[in-house]
């Protein structure tokens, strides 16, 4: 007997199987289906053999006796800020996840913009509603996060009272202007401000010509109660102490005219008196006559 050769070394004495290279174990999964199908295949060694270094079948076959890995799946947490928002005003999960795909690309506007959409979704009819639109505003890179106020701005503010929502009106539309427009704008509503008792409302009733960026016309005259109106009674504080001189003396003279109402009332009371007791000196010099004649 001669030394037995490595498998498919030449001289070998193996067969043609022993020159095979062992299959792996989903290569031979293949093979089994292969052969179950076609019984014909497993008694023809050679072309089984052909058909394990056939680059087409190996391209197809797993490597490692593993399955490929899919790729991981995309990851569909909403934010939990955005889900925050949407609980308080109920809106649809579909609508959350789509505020907080558009959210994902504003990571630097994030905290103005979440802010802007508290403030206008609270005053909203439909929050919902609203909130497509603003989506909509983000995705066309229209929409504008919570601006706040300049050191004027919150002075005007300050001075006049003004509620946070005129105040935060006044804030988006002036952050559109340069600052030379910003401050001409300042001095006509600060203008407008002084002469309105309602400085809010006033402030409010400005937004459309500022967003149009008309100017905004000539202050009407000064309204009681107003700012100016205030400092110019502050101003005439002594004229108006004199004035309540003058009421004073007013009623003085009222009181006086009273006392000498009274005073021709009583002289008409002594007049009558005097008239009276004339008559009565009459009525007995008469009588006295008719006695004396009598007799």
């Amino acid at each position: 007997m001669g030394r037995k050769s490595k498998p498919g070394g030449p001289g070998g004495d193996d067969g043609p199987e022993s020159s095979a290279p062992a299959p792996s174990m989903g290569m031979a999964n293949g093979l089994a289906g292969m052969m179950a199908a076609n019984p014909m295949l497993a008694g023809n060694p050679f072309l089984m053999a052909a058909m394990m270094n056939n680059p087409l079948l190996a391209a197809g076959r797993p490597q490692g006796g593993t399955a490929a890995q899919s790729e991981p799946p995309i990851s569909t947490m909403i934010d939990p800020d955005v889900q925050e928002l949407c609980d308080y005003f109920h809106i649809e999960e579909r609508h959350a996840r789509r505020l907080s795909d558009i959210m994902k690309n504003r990571q630097k506007t994030f905290v103005e913009d979440m802010e802007r959409l508290y403030d206008v979704l609270e005053r909203a009819n439909s929050p919902a509603g609203l909130l497509v639109v603003k989506m909509r505003e983000m995705e066309e890179g229209t929409f504008v996060g919570k601006v706040k106020a300049d050191k004027e701005l919150a002075a005007l503010s300050k001075k006049h009272r003004l509620d946070d929502q005129a105040e935060s009106k006044l804030a988006d539309i002036l952050a559109r202007y340069d600052e030379e427009r910003r401050r001409e704008y300042l001095v006509e509503i600060e203008r407008h401000l002084e002469v309105s008792s309602r400085p809010s409302a006033m402030a409010m009733m400005l937004l459309r010509k500022l967003g149009e960026g008309q100017p905004l016309g000539r202050p009407g005259p000064p309204a009681p109660g107003s700012y100016i109106d205030k400092q110019q009674r502050e101003q005439r504080g002594g004229s108006d102490r004199g004035s309540g001189g003058d009421r004073g003396g007013g009623r003085d003279r009222d009181r006086s005219r009273d006392r000498r109402g009274g005073d021709r009332d009583r002289d008409r009371d002594r007049r009558g008196d005097r008239d009276r007791d004339k008559d009565r000196d009459r009525d007995r010099d008469r009588d006295g006559s008719r006695r004396g004649g009598g007799e």
